[in-house]
């Protein structure tokens, strides 16, 4: 989870900004690669899946959000 989550910084307006290539698998099954430089906000799912919401939880708690595997 820690490598995923580096790829990412967290703007003043609360979105995030990917800074480096990062991988998940949803619990669907579903693998995605992030590319570096896309922001992601929350309510603006990216293929279905709210990255922002994963991002903020992970910040507020240190959790990894569950359905979700970072690789």
């Amino acid at each position: 989870m820690k490598k995923f989550a580096d790829a990412f910084v967290r703007n003043a307006d609360g979105s995030w900004f990917c800074r480096a290539p990062a991988e998940f698998v949803a619990q669907s099954g579903v693998r995605m690669s992030v590319t570096p430089g896309a922001t992601y906000r929350q309510g603006r799912p990216f293929n279905g899946m709210e990255i922002a919401r994963w991002l903020d939880d992970w910040d507020a708690h240190g959790t990894q959000p569950p359905g979700v595997e970072f690789l």
